[in-house]
């Protein structure tokens, strides 16, 4: 996403991605990083996001999704 940041010339997706690299290791160590968060700057670190059908269908195949 930082370099999406720097291909589409925003200044705020790439200082949006600053804080996320610096946490997102540790994040990731410790198991927080939330469900299907697409990783913007304009969208909240920490929030978790429903998963579309079709990379649910790819993630988990024998589970149907949930409604």
């Amino acid at each position: 996403m930082l370099l999406f940041g720097f291909r589409i010339k925003s200044a705020h997706e790439i200082l949006g991605q600053l804080p996320r690299l610096l946490l997102g290791g540790v994040k990731s160590f410790i198991g927080t990083v939330p469900l299907g968060n697409t990783g913007g700057a304009d969208v909240p670190a920490l929030r978790s996001m429903a998963l579309p059908s079709d990379l649910h269908h790819i993630l988990h195949p024998a589970n149907p999704m949930p409604s």
